[in-house]
């Protein structure tokens, strides 16, 4: 009987080690993808503010800059900054249901 416990024993010892390696490998690089992303969208804001946002700045000082005015208010970075991580998310959503898909069907 000791060594049907023993044997159980590292049975499932294991399994559960695999499990806990696999689930923590798992949550390592979905933190890793989320920070990549929160990473990307700061930067595209970034971007947006520093170097457009001058640029369109200089504009809106003309006549004819003050009409374009109405169309990009001064938020317009944080809001393409907004649209380009949603498509980058959807992106990511639909390359993500193509690999759960793919290995469905091997």
């Amino acid at each position: 009987m000791p060594v049907l416990g023993a044997l159980l024993g590292v049975l499932f010892g294991g399994i559960a080690s695999f499990f806990v390696e696999y689930l923590t490998k798992k949550v390592v690089v979905v933190g890793l993808a989320v920070a990549g992303c929160a990473l990307a969208l700061v930067a595209l804001m970034l971007v947006f503010n520093n170097v457009v946002s001058p640029l369109v700045g200089q504009m809106f000082s003309t006549q004819y800059g003050q009409f374009l005015g109405l169309a990009f208010p001064p938020i317009a970075g944080t809001c393409m900054t907004g649209i380009a991580a949603t498509w980058g998310a959807c992106a990511l959503y639909k390359l993500k249901v193509q690999s759960i898909k793919m290995s469905a069907s091997s």
